[in-house]
């Protein structure tokens, strides 16, 4: 049924979480596991301009870190992650990421935020993914 399943990451508890449900679902179906990690262009470019490269370097380290740890505990369930990194808006990403790469299955963790929590953190890349998406999502409430 799933060949693939996408684990995105921003380093958080939250997504170690979603880790178990996406290797849950790779071992249930004998899947590829990916977990990707996105630098989040606007955090960047709301920096100040002496300030952005450093901040580049800072949430890139981040990614890199996170998906290399989210990586290592798959693999003590034995199984192999793919893994990469890149910069844009995380929800375009995560969704380019899956199209790209013919993923079956998205499994997103969220913090469950409603009313004026939510709006004042702007919605969620994880509600943006699951209404933009064409492919299964999983979320893991994590909140």
């Amino acid at each position: 049924m799933y060949d693939s399943v996408l684990l995105p990451t921003d380093g958080s508890d939250g997504a170690a979480e979603a880790l178990e449900h996406a290797i849950g679902a790779a071992t249930a179906y004998d899947a590829d596991l990916h977990i990707i990690s996105i630098v989040d262009r606007r955090v960047v470019l709301a920096a100040d301009t002496d300030e952005k490269e450093t901040v580049r370097t800072e949430l890139s380290d981040d990614a890199t870190e996170a998906v290399e740890d989210l990586s290592a505990r798959a693999a003590e369930s034995d199984i192999e992650a793919t893994t990469a990194t890149t910069e844009g808006v995380p929800h375009r990403e995560i969704l380019r990421y899956a199209e790209d790469n013919d993923i079956d299955l998205l499994v997103l963790g969220t913090h469950g935020r409603t009313g004026r929590e939510k709006r004042l953190h702007l919605g969620s890349t994880t509600e943006r993914v699951v209404k933009e998406s064409e492919r299964p999502v999983v979320v893991v409430n994590i909140g």
